[in-house]
């Protein structure tokens, strides 16, 4: 790309953005005067309200100036200037009258970003914020040198009449900035976020609604009428958040400003001042019971939001930290389970060595005579039975090694088996140390049903209830130890019950065995996460029970299946 063209493209780039940020200041100065026009006539029917009701441009002004900052006050300036000078005022009062409201923008930036306050309105410090702002600062400011502008300008005002106007321009700019600041703040946060069919859909239902009970009915009541709507809107409050409510209290003003106008119900039969009271209370009742409502259902619901993260968050460090003390309880066992494998192996592959040096040992001693056939015959009938000896054991070692790489392997999915499996699983790898240590295993399975099971998970617990009860056997010096394993189904679910003749477990710390890192044993041969880690598997991973109980001489584990899980 050469100079030239990278000037050009600058030069592009340079005018869309500043035509992008004029945007925001030219709509709101075509807005100030559309509305302000707007307001005049519908707010000045000499028979209904006189002059004092909202004034929309303020409300609209003041949003713009929030949200897209100072960009927009000249802007302000531009529409007030022009909705002045073309309501009869003179230059220089129409001049000064939109320096005036040209500094309250900036005020309120100013303030409103001070007291770090939310465009969304997301709490009460929010919006009672911007009502405070609104009301003690922005209006008594523009409302006071406004109308001093006007009186030394002999403007239609005498000194006798500065309080009241003073009064009707602030009522005025603040119902305006109360009506329309919100929902023109949350309007603009979430335009991208809205879904418009359903939001123009909901407002235009709701102004029909509105418009009937206001124009074609006519109710005179205007208590009556509040009691009509405010359920309704209350209700699209709580359903679809205070954006929509804020949009709804803008339909109920402009239809009311609408009968005014025309002379039509609530706000037109009663004497002047009845009508001013009755028709802002019946707006401000509206923007009041939005605000408070929206808050609080939004404030329900981040707090939910919140809870939901934190319980969330709680949950997600628990299976984090429930997966490290089951590779901390993994671990230990693997240290136990080399003690297991040792005793496991120690047989076949003495029994491998002692085929492979009989063979050898018969070639050496030369016990056999290879140019007799008989003897030939005798020889190759010892190789044959000592291989199939080695192939037989070379067949367990293998499978030995499979079922301790299955024990670290995690389950990936339940499947379909018998529940004697895991049982007998777990006795096959325990089975040297059962024979070394004289135990007697009584099994009794009465199973008719297949379940759905993690399998080597289940293996695993049933694995580790049996070398506890090994280990106590062992450091007890329990004579004639024994272990009792029964499997039964009824119509509910399946039960495994492990019982040994131990002497069972002190009742003060029986309900603690399941704690993390709490151990029976010495303190050299326990970690204290076998029973915790067992109890997780059964319950949290396979929604069943895993219960405890000192039973006769011993103790006796129970796990329950049950089968509508």
């Amino acid at each position: 790309m050469n100079y030239k063209e990278l000037a050009i493209g600058i030069k592009q780039k340079y005018t869309t953005f500043k035509v992008t940020s004029l945007l925001p200041g030219i709509a709101i100065a075509f807005l100030y005067i559309v509305t302000g026009k707007l307001s005049f006539d519908l707010l000045n029917n000499n028979e209904g309200i006189n002059c004092i009701g909202l004034f929309a441009p303020e409300g609209i002004a003041l949003a713009f100036a929030l949200y897209f900052g100072k960009r927009v006050v000249p802007g302000i300036f531009i529409g007030q200037f022009v909705l002045a000078y073309t309501n009869n005022i003179n230059f220089l009062p129409s001049f000064a009258v939109a320096v005036i409201n040209s500094i309250e923008a900036l005020i309120g930036i100013y303030v409103f970003n001070k007291f770090e306050l939310s465009k969304e309105l997301k709490t009460f410090r929010d919006a009672f914020g911007l009502v405070f702002i609104i009301a003690l600062i922005l209006q008594p400011f523009s409302a006071i040198f406004s109308n001093a502008v006007l009186l030394l300008d002999g403007f239609h005002l005498t000194a006798s009449e500065f309080l009241y106007a003073v009064f009707s321009w602030w009522f005025g700019n603040v119902m305006g900035q109360f009506l329309l600041t919100p929902f023109l703040l949350l309007f603009f946060i979430h335009f991208k976020k809205i879904d418009f069919k359903d939001f123009l859909l909901i407002g235009a239902l709701f102004g029909v609604y509105i418009y009937f009970l206001t124009i074609i009915i006519a109710i005179e009541n205007p208590f009556l009428l509040m009691c009509l709507t405010m359920p309704v809107i209350t209700f699209i409050v709580s359903k679809k958040g205070i954006l929509y409510g804020t949009f709804m209290s803008a339909i109920v003003a402009m239809i009311a400003s609408y009968s005014v106008y025309f002379g039509i119900g609530a706000f037109y039969l009663r004497a002047s001042t009845d009508n001013i009271i009755n028709y802002n209370i019946f707006i401000l009742a509206h923007m009041a019971v939005v605000l408070v409502v929206g808050i609080l259902f939004d404030e329900q619901k981040r707090q939910k939001e919140i809870l939901h993260v934190t319980v969330q968050d709680e949950i997600n460090k628990n299976q984090v930290q429930q997966v490290l003390m089951l590779q901390q309880s993994r671990l230990a066992q693997m240290g136990e389970m080399i003690s297991v494998i040792a005793h496991q192996w120690r047989q076949p592959l003495s029994v491998i060595g002692m085929s492979a040096f009989n063979i050898q040992s018969k070639i050496k001693l030369e016990k056999f005579n290879f140019d007799d056939k008989a003897s030939r015959e005798k020889f190759l009938q010892l190789v044959e039975d000592e291989m199939a000896d080695i192939h037989r054991y070379t067949r367990y070692l293998t499978g030995t090694i499979d079922d301790f790489t299955n024990f670290f392997k995690p389950d990936k999915e339940k499947e379909l088996t018998s529940l004697n499996i895991p049982i007998e699983k777990a006795l096959k790898i325990l089975h040297s140390l059962i024979l070394k240590e004289n135990i007697q295993i009584t099994v009794d399975i009465s199973i008719r049903n297949h379940i759905k099971i993690y399998t080597y998970e289940v293996m695993q617990v049933v694995l580790n209830i049996i070398k506890n009860s090994i280990d106590n056997f062992m450091e007890k010096n329990i004579e004639n130890p024994s272990i009792a394993i029964r499997a039964r189904e009824d119509a509910h679910k399946f039960t495994i019950q492990i019982c040994d003749n131990g002497g069972g477990i002190d009742e003060s710390i029986l309900p603690k065995i399941f704690d993390p890192y709490f151990s029976t044993k010495s303190e050299k041969n326990g970690t204290g996460l076998g029973l915790y880690i067992s109890k997780i598997v059964i319950e949290n991973h396979s929604s069943g029970l895993l219960n405890v109980r000192n039973e006769k001489n011993g103790v006796c584990f129970e796990i329950i299946f049950y089968k509508d899980q």
